[in-house]
């Protein structure tokens, strides 16, 4: 790749790493200072453009590199094959396996080493009984992953999911799926490509879910643990079904609290209405009439949550739990509520779960089904009114899955629905002008004019030329998810 050489020095010696520019169309200035045997870094490209420019060269970079080392370790990987015994690479270095070689020479931990390697063999090539050569187990995403167009962390979800998938899958099926992966992987996040992933196993083999989920139901388990500080650690390890009804408490919960107002005026002080952010130019308080009304961390929050319900559990005479709304949205189609075959989602869970289980949940109070069919389309209940309603408000989250800005994770109640065309400026109140976001990505829309469009039930993000001089769109909201190709 093109671009001067970046010359950085640590306390035994210096080398020389090429910094390509991408599209900023010249290098940026670099400088470096060796303090104490540390390497530092001064950095200033020229522009927020040429930073970002070389960050992605940077990345693409990594990636090629990454490339080579898959390729390596896949050789390592047949060069170390039990068959050839004590003949094989890495018995003959005195290391346990390939795995362990390829630790100790990348110095890097046997969980990293394994990913390389699982990747390596399932994007090398392989020879048959006779000799012959034969293709990768996932060429596709070996080609992605050669050319450098997505990272060891999307093409292991990929691989992963679909290999779970491969014993009851047709051939076919798991060909389209791998194609449709990588390309969505290519634009995407790995943390969602492997959401996607997963949806696709599901929808290969639907047959598999119970299983699966029965598997996890018998891996459930909590221990406590006295922390040396005097705080009491609590971990859970919860199947996909328990974990929604705390998920849901806790969404609620936290939800309910985020939504009120963090600051009351001082006393004294005037006071000054909320700050509406649906509508254009809107005012906020005067921060030093404010106090602060709950100091309280997300994670402070999340724990209060728990303790409160443990105490309304107690002392169950109390009638009115310490929530906000709370609900737990199962999704399945028509015919899997009717039948109990096929699979279900819970919203803010990775994991499906068999349709089954989702009907034993649609029994009890607080589960609302969300029936499916077609292309998953959702009918536009709007009515021009100011505030969406209930029912519109959860056909929306069930287009966007929480907060539709690229990369966000809060979940539906953290979220908050905002009017694409200003209600004030004729925008309707319906699912066509509608997107939820969370309150931080809901000021920053406001704040800076990001255009959003409704694409085919997708949110796309526009950005303003001083964020990107081109405008390039950005893919938000939940990936769409795979119909089950085999009933």
């Amino acid at each position: 790749m093109g671009g001067s050489p970046l010359t950085l020095r640590s306390s035994t010696g210096a080398f020389a790493a090429p910094i390509s520019t991408g599209n900023a169309g010249q290098s940026a200035s670099a400088a470096h200072t060796n303090v104490g045997g540390l390497v530092h870094y001064e950095y200033m490209p020229e522009s927020d453009i040429d930073l970002l420019a070389h960050l992605a060269a940077a990345f693409a970079e990594r990636r090629a590199a990454d490339a080579h080392i898959v390729a390596l370790a896949a050789e390592v990987v047949d060069r170390s094959r039990p068959s050839l015994g004590a003949g094989g690479l890495a018995s003959r270095h005195g290391d346990a396996s390939a795995t362990a070689m390829v630790a100790r020479v990348g110095r890097v931990s046997l969980a990293e080493a394994s990913r390389l390697c699982r990747l390596g063999a399932a994007t090398a090539s392989r020879l048959s009984l006779v000799g012959e050569v034969m293709p990768a187990l996932f060429p596709v995403v070996a080609l992605a992953v050669a050319q450098a167009h997505i990272p060891v962390d999307s093409a292991l979800a990929i691989v992963s999911a679909l290999s779970q998938a491969s014993a009851r899958a047709d051939t076919s099926d798991l060909e389209a799926a791998e194609a449709a992966l990588v390309d969505f992987a290519r634009d995407n996040p790995a943390d969602i490509v492997r959401r996607l992933a997963i949806a696709w196993r599901d929808a290969l083999d639907a047959d598999g879910v119970e299983p699966r989920d029965e598997m996890l139901v018998s891996k459930r388990s909590g221990k406590r643990v006295l922390l040396g500080n005097g705080l009491k650690r609590f971990v859970l390890d919860l199947d996909p079904a328990s974990a929604a009804y705390l998920d849901a408490w806790i969404d609620g919960y936290v939800g309910s609290a985020i939504r009120t107002p963090r600051f009351e005026p001082a006393s004294g002080a005037s006071t000054s209405a909320a700050p509406d952010l649906s509508e254009p130019n809107s005012t906020e308080p005067n921060p030093a009439d404010l106090d602060p009304a709950d100091p309280r961390s997300l994670g402070q929050l999340t724990a209060d949550a728990i303790v409160d319900l443990a105490k309304h559990g107690i002392g169950c005479s109390n009638v009115d739990a310490p929530r906000g709304a709370t609900t737990v949205v199962v999704r399945m189609t028509l015919e899997s509520l009717k039948t109990g075959l096929g699979i279900a989602t819970i919203d803010g869970g990775l994991e499906p779960i068999s349709a089954e289980s989702a009907r034993r949940m649609a029994a009890d109070a607080g589960i609302i089904p969300i029936v499916l069919g077609g292309a998953g389309e959702v009918l536009d209940l709007g009515i021009s009114r100011r505030l969406f309603s209930r029912a519109q408000r959860r056909a929306i989250v069930e287009r966007d899955g929480g907060c539709a800005w690229p990369g966000c994770d809060r979940p539906p109640s953290y979220t908050e629905a905002h009017h694409i065309r200003w209600w004030s400026s004729g925008g309707r109140t319906d699912l066509r002008n509608a997107v939820l976001l969370c309150s931080r990505h809901h000021h920053l829309v406001h704040e800076h004019r990001w255009g959003i469009d409704v694409r085919d039930n997708v949110p796309w993000f526009i950005p303003p030329s001083s964020v990107d001089l081109y405008r390039v769109p950005r893919r938000g909201g939940r990936p769409r998810v795979p119909a089950p190709l085999r009933t």
